[in-house]
């Protein structure tokens, strides 16, 4: 299963790929992120994380739509 988190500073969903590393699910870039820095920034989000998983055409919407997550919602 691949743990699906939240970039609380820009609500952007984030693939977690292990170790220190990210993938923006809109935007497609991964990268590095400090381990201080991304425990401050990163929430993992269990319901993305489900949905994502079993449906994974969520995360092309996600791309085409240029989707956020609502903070409201949450």
């Amino acid at each position: 299963m691949r743990p699906i988190v939240r970039n609380i500073q820009n609500n952007d969903a984030y693939e977690f790929l292990g170790g220190n590393k990210f993938k923006n699910l809109r935007t497609g870039k991964e990268g590095e992120v400090a381990e201080e820095k991304a425990k401050d920034v990163f929430k993992f989000n269990i319901e993305a994380t489900e949905m994502i998983n079993e449906f994974p055409i969520i995360e092309t919407m996600i791309k085409n739509l240029n989707l956020k997550f609502n903070v409201d919602s949450l």
